[in-house]
């Protein structure tokens, strides 16, 4: 079916339901960012195949709405599809909620999924419609009406970690939960995001591409704790594993059959911004809900010694991969190489690592005026091949049994003009100096963007992501509660936690440079003025130094990073092949 027949089909079943509108949520029962194919509705009915975006259809015009991450590739994707993209977190930006509010006419109806619509999600809608007295009415079974050939929900086995692995056991972090249970005079506490229940139960599996986790829920009371997962995918020894530490497994689909059995009255504790809305509906009508921010948030974040020490080994081996990589690109850039064969040839070389379990996210491949598309996905086919000139810019990672990776590197694979080489100097001072960065005790992300954007404000550059994401410990690559972006998020940039520094510069037409380390915050010193914080690098890779405009750099730049190829080289040489080991050589010799 075209994008087009999707959409006359849904519309048909809006007409017999009677609906003005409908909400296609980019997202899956477990707020999910990343997706089984099962639940990737929002690119199953518009073709758009970004992270993040809601599609609504009306009538007679349908709608995406998505951030500037997107805006480039969405144009792209949408075109012809009679789905018009509405941009977000620009000025003047208005999303879909008050853009239903604006222009559905009084008493409408709006249906969606309340499976795949988060309570937050739900409340603010609600909100937004309620002056005008427009009904949301939950019909989660109208993609899947159409959708005949929809797959069905992933088979991957349940393993187990060690806590020598992961510096706590199960029992421990369920005790942590089951203190804000007492905190709260409540009786349970019902998880539902996947990266979550991974990190409190010490469990992985692979469910879905890139995150290794398991579609599941979870419940713990103030004794014993629930897993909610299909039971074809717990064997013996795990189920058994798990009993030992009173955790009990259900089936997925059993979750409110395990709610009627509970006694009326009961006290449940909910983060309702990641739980959905049908679940949480269930647990209203029959209990108390004290609504609390999920407590695994932060503590998943604030990684223990074991799980610092994984991430340590796990960038060592990065760094391996990504210098064979490299050398083997410069020796082969005469042969007629693509985006998606070089993309291909990184995971090969990250795969031969005895701990690598898979990628954790897509490769982005982009070669000159692609790498301008932040999120750029490479078609083979439909990708350019790589020439001995200009920009290539790859951002990846890999998923180790002790620990997760996003690395991002531009490289020149040729001649370059005297913009690449500026706006590639740039981004580095910004990087650099984020990474260098001291700040007190309590400083949010916010606080501390702007010194990622300085080198780039001062010569009128700018970028529109985010500088910053918190990565999982052998779990999703994208985790909060912290990030450094230019939006106010309350919370505080901690010691053990582990963030991405990655500034960027895009030129729509021409090329598109990011440089990208994991940093570990640390502390530093402390004094009559307070606690003081600062980072440690935990990414190890060369920055090609060809690319690099000296004159663009203090000598507090150039001592930065000439100490760090020193570290890049001693720690990365012993795995290399002697003609590796000497062409690392040239590229991390120190510049002046």
């Amino acid at each position: 079916m075209t994008v087009h027949e999707k959409l006359s089909a849904l519309r048909k079943l809006m007409e017999k339901e009677n609906l003005d509108a409908y909400i296609v949520s980019g997202t899956d029962p477990h707020n999910s960012e990343y997706l089984p194919a099962g639940w990737k509705q929002r690119e199953w009915i518009s073709g758009f195949t970004g992270s993040f975006g809601t599609v609504v259809v009306l009538k007679e015009e349908a709608g995406l709405w998505t951030d500037s991450r997107y805006f480039i590739q969405a144009e792209k994707q949408l075109q012809n599809t009679g789905i018009q993209l509405h941009k977000l977190r620009v000025q003047d930006a208005i999303d879909y909620p008050d853009w239903l509010a604006a222009i559905l006419p009084e008493n409408s109806r709006i249906g969606l999924d309340s499976f795949c619509t988060s309570v937050c999600d739900m409340k603010n809608l609600q909100a937004k419609l309620a002056p005008k007295g427009i009904k949301i009415v939950d019909k989660n079974e109208l993609i899947g009406d159409i959708w005949t050939d929809r797959p069905a929900l992933p088979e991957e086995k349940l393993f187990l970690i060690s806590s020598d692995t992961t510096g706590k056991s199960a029992s421990d972090k369920i005790k942590m939960v089951q203190g804000i249970l007492s905190e709260n005079n409540a009786d349970y506490f019902v998880f539902s995001a996947l990266d979550e229940i991974a990190w409190l139960y010490n469990i992985r599996c692979n469910d879905i591409e890139y995150n290794p986790v398991a579609i599941c829920y979870a419940i713990v009371g103030r004794d014993n704790s629930w897993l909610f997962v299909k039971r074809s995918k717990v064997t013996k020894e795990v189920e058994e594993a798990l009993r030992q530490v009173n955790i009990e497994v259900r089936d997925y689909h059993h979750l409110f059959l395990f709610l009627n059995e509970i006694e009326k009255g009961a006290v449940f504790c909910a983060d309702t911004n990641n739980l959905n809305f049908a679940v949480y509906n269930k647990i209203v009508s029959s209990f108390v809900v004290t609504e609390v921010v999920s407590p695994i948030i932060l503590a998943k974040s604030i990684k223990t010694p074991e799980e610092i020490e994984g991430f340590r080994k796990a960038c060592v081996k990065d760094s391996v991969a990504m210098t064979k990589f490299f050398y083997w690109l410069e020796s082969n850039i005469d042969n007629q190489l693509t985006e998606t064969i070089v993309s291909e040839k990184l995971t090969t070389l990250r795969a031969q690592d005895k701990d690598y379990v898979s990628n954790s996210f897509e490769n982005i491949s982009a070669y000159g005026m692609n790498a301008a598309l932040p999120h750029y996905s490479a078609v083979p086919g439909a990708d350019s091949v790589l020439e001995p000139k200009g920009l290539y810019l790859v951002d990846s990672g890999g998923q180790y049994t002790h620990g997760t990776t996003d690395i991002t590197r531009t490289v020149p694979l040729g001649e370059l003009t005297l913009l690449e080489k500026e706006d590639y100097t740039i981004v580095l001072k910004g990087m650099i100096a984020l990474s260098r960065s001291i700040f007190p005790k309590g400083t949010r992300g916010c606080n501390i963007d702007a010194i990622a954007r300085q080198p780039m404000w001062q010569t009128l550059r700018n970028f529109g992501h985010g500088t910053g994401h918190g990565i999982g410990f052998f779990l999703n690559v994208h985790e909060g509660p912290q990030s450094i972006r230019q939006e106010l998020k309350e919370q505080f940039i901690c010691p053990g936690m582990v963030t991405s520094d990655e500034p960027g510069i895009y030129r729509e037409g021409l090329h598109g440079i990011r440089h990208e380390n994991m940093i570990l915050c640390i502390p530093i010193a402390s004094n009559e003025f307070g606690e003081w914080y600062g980072f440690e690098t935990l990414t190890l890779c060369y920055f090609d130094t060809s690319a690099i405009l000296p004159e663009l750099l203090n000598q507090e730049e150039k001592d930065w990073l000439n100490n760090y190829h020193q570290m890049v080289f001693e720690k990365t040489s012993p795995y290399l092949t002697a003609k590796e080991t000497s062409w690392l050589a040239e590229k991390t010799k120190p510049i002046s």
